[in-house]
């Protein structure tokens, strides 16, 4: 199942700090992690980032991989460079005030066919 964003932030009751760049984008997957080279390595079109990290790089990450948003887990704040390169490239930006695994649980469930 396909979900926009925004819709996906509000029924999941994510805090969207940043909205992506085109309203309709959809979210398809999930996919949870605590390092850059495994969200790399799973990352792929539709697919929300879920995880701790804090910085740039992982807007890049997005871009790169056309994932449509990124997660911050533990109601973590994004800081303004993450702020900033999400917007460049087009990606949202939410918070959970769960931790990584049942953020993740709460997104796939949403998500289920």
């Amino acid at each position: 199942m396909k979900m926009k964003v925004s819709e996906l932030a509000a029924q999941a009751g994510m805090q969207l700090i940043s909205p992506a760049t085109n309203a309709s984008t959809e979210v398809s997957r999930v996919y949870a992690a605590d390092t850059m080279s495994e969200l790399i390595a799973h990352a792929s079109s539709g697919t929300l980032l879920v995880t701790h990290l804090d910085n740039a790089q992982l807007a890049r990450v997005a871009e790169l991989m056309d994932a449509p948003a990124i997660c911050l887990v533990d109601g973590a704040h994004p800081g303004r460079e993450l702020l900033e390169a999400a917007r460049r490239a087009g990606a949202a930006v939410m918070v959970s005030r769960s931790g990584l695994l049942k953020t993740a649980r709460t997104f796939e469930e949403l998500l289920k066919p």
